[in-house]
């Protein structure tokens, strides 16, 4: 392959990784909705699709890292940066497309962490409705114990 074509293919799997992205942070988005709506299984289904699409990002990654190091070793570069952009037009492109993705992913930092906010706030309050009720718990029991106590049993000596 010549470097246009190992470019190109840089690119392309590039710009699938950006558009798996996207999805991942419209996903992450629908997660902040299905937090506050305490629905469970719908935030697990997010969860899931989020876990396929990371997978497919893993698989790309993959295969960019193979295509870039027989670009680095065809060109005799190091980084990306090597690549004299006037040499090879097609690279930017690539970069923009990388630059999008990191964009992405900030965008996606941002979402996941007020969600792990919004997620703790969650927790907190079912905290303390569990703590309310194990103290009603108590507090029921304390009322009850008058039936839990065993009855006194009485003893009558007749003579015969």
């Amino acid at each position: 392959m010549t470097p246009e074509q190992y470019i190109q293919k840089l690119t392309d799997l590039s710009l699938k990784k950006s558009d798996s992205m996207k999805k991942i942070l419209i996903l992450t988005k629908k997660q902040a909705e299905v937090i506050t709506e305490d629905s469970i299984e719908e935030l697990q289904n997010l969860i899931d699709i989020k876990q396929k699409l990371i997978d497919d990002i893993n698989e790309l990654d993959d295969a960019f890292e193979v295509y870039f190091s027989r670009l680095k070793s065809i060109l005799g570069i190091e980084s990306m940066e090597e690549v004299r952009i006037s040499d090879y037009g097609e690279m930017v492109q690539l970069q923009q497309t990388i630059k999008t993705i990191f964009q992405t992913i900030k965008e996606i930092q941002n979402v996941e962490n007020q969600n792990n906010m919004k997620a703790r706030d969650v927790l907190e309050s079912l905290g303390g409705q569990i703590r309310q009720v194990k103290q009603g718990k108590i507090a029921n029991n304390g009322y009850n114990i008058g039936g839990k106590l065993p009855q006194q049993s009485y003893y009558f000596d007749t003579k015969k």
